[in-house]
């Protein structure tokens, strides 16, 4: 095994476990152990903690959730369908384990905003980039004649963001798909009032 494979297996079971029990909950140690790996091997890629977290953030999260918003800068489709269908695609294929462990993003968010400054801007970056990009496809949408003239696109898509994220936080604490579900159809039913 190459040394990027092995980077990338590290990364990727760091993000399970702080995934399952949270960034400080995160026990190195034993997933190298779970890996067979030494504590060399992981220092050699990961020289701290945050560092590991850092990545996770990086190469992990950020790539998963701004997959979908950076296509909105090449789809030529109507913005609304794009975003209900991206709301509708999250709730059909939430699992129980998705419900249970909640959104990796928000968690952290929760969970490190409050006491970790370079975590707070790293994690930043990715609610703002999906913001942003949802605002200009709503923009485009207000030049195509698609979403109704004198929306305000930022505050609509921040209130998209807001409420997506906050739809996996209540179904966590009530360990139902069905109210992830309920609360991501009234905002698909949101967006609606915008299209022309």
């Amino acid at each position: 095994m190459n040394a990027t494979d092995t980077r990338e297996r590290i990364l990727g079971r760091m993000f399970q476990d702080i995934h399952k029990n949270g960034f400080q909950g995160l026990r190195a140690d034993r997933v190298i152990a779970d890996l067979g790996i030494t504590k060399g091997a992981l220092y050699h890629y990961f020289p701290s903690k945050d560092a590991i977290g850092l990545a996770v953030i990086e190469e992990i999260i950020e790539p998963s959730y701004l997959a979908f918003f950076r296509s909105l800068e090449e789809t030529k489709g109507h913005p609304i369908d794009l975003l209900q269908a991206h709301l509708q695609e999250l709730a059909n294929k939430a699992t129980p384990d998705d419900i249970h462990l909640g959104c990796p993003l928000n968690n952290l968010v929760q969970e490190m905003s409050p006491i970790n400054e370079n975590f707070r801007q790293r994690l930043k970056v990715v609610m703002d980039s999906m913001i942003n990009f949802s605002t200009h496809a709503l923009e485009h949408g207000i030049n195509k004649g698609q979403v109704k003239a004198g929306t305000d696109c930022a505050t609509v898509a921040a209130f998209m963001v807001a409420s997506m994220e906050g739809a996996y936080s209540v179904a966590k604490v009530q360990r139902s798909i069905a109210s992830f579900q309920s609360n991501i159809q009234q905002l698909v039913n949101y967006l609606e009032l915008y299209r022309v």
